[in-house]
């Protein structure tokens, strides 16, 4: 899933990631929260220097900005306009947040200028992930932490079951075809970092509204009228049937050092 067509159907021209963070916040299982428990992965030391790539809209760091050590200076990216827009509005007046435009794969900073280095959900959009990861371990401190979050390929299982039925009218996403998921991470990984250590996230959603879950549906697949009704009467029945429809949350975290 790095086609640029789809970036920019995705977080470009629209918002709809904020779809996609409202589903999971609202029927999430494990109400510690994702957001929390990835922030509690972070070793942030006073005076650390801190890059973010595809920051979105900064919901890792919202409200924990007074629980921060005194970080020399957190530099929130994105290559979406729209996205560091919303950030702005959360973190406008926090002082120990920039915000700028920028691609992964080409980091315009001098060797060696972070101690943490983080990308979360979002090398899997990147067109040549060996770029990106070359650019984050010549920034990366000799001591420094890279942070990498993705999803395995058991991800929205259930949902992926329904897709497949209609896999010779629509192209849709699956988390098993992606470009760096938790299955195959360690591998591309392990070329630019030595000591790598995998941490996965215990979760699921239970989906009690259907319309919710249609709406996360196509904020990131295009579905033709007819499929979005059939799909909508199968989600339909499983929610009659079990009043609510389960679906199985794969995601952790990669930590790594030089």
């Amino acid at each position: 899933m790095n086609d640029k067509n789809n970036v920019n159907d995705l977080y470009i021209k629209k918002d709809t990631l904020s779809t996609r963070i409202n589903l999971h916040q609202k029927y999430s299982v494990n109400k510690y929260g994702w957001n929390n428990w990835v922030f509690d992965q972070y070793n942030i030391s006073e005076n650390d220097k801190i890059i973010e790539f595809g920051c979105g809209t900064g919901s890792i760091w919202k409200e924990k900005e007074n629980i921060l050590p005194n970080c020399d200076k957190i530099i929130l990216t994105d290559i979406s306009p729209l996205m560091l827009e919303k950030i702005k509005e959360n973190f406008l007046e926090n002082q120990k947040f920039a915000y700028q435009i920028m691609d992964i794969q080409n980091i315009p900073f001098p060797d060696n200028s972070f101690d943490i280095v983080i990308a979360n959900h979002m090398l899997y959009h990147v067109p040549d992930i060996e770029k990106a990861l070359s650019e984050v371990k010549r920034v990366l401190r000799s001591n420094g932490t890279f942070y990498a979050t993705t999803v395995g390929k058991y991800h929205l299982m259930q949902l992926e079951t329904i897709y497949r039925i209609y896999d010779n009218v629509v192209k849709f996403s699956y988390s098993s075809n992606l470009s760096f998921i938790l299955d195959n991470g360690y591998k591309i990984l392990k070329k630019y970092f030595s000591d790598i250590d995998k941490r996965l996230y215990k979760d699921s959603l239970e989906v009690t509204d259907i319309n919710d879950l249609m709406d996360y549906i196509v904020s990131y697949n295009k579905i033709p009228d007819e499929i979005f009704h059939e799909i909508y009467k199968i989600i339909e029945k499983e929610i009659a049937r079990n009043g609510m429809m389960k679906i199985v949350k794969n995601s952790g975290m990669f930590i790594c050092k030089k």
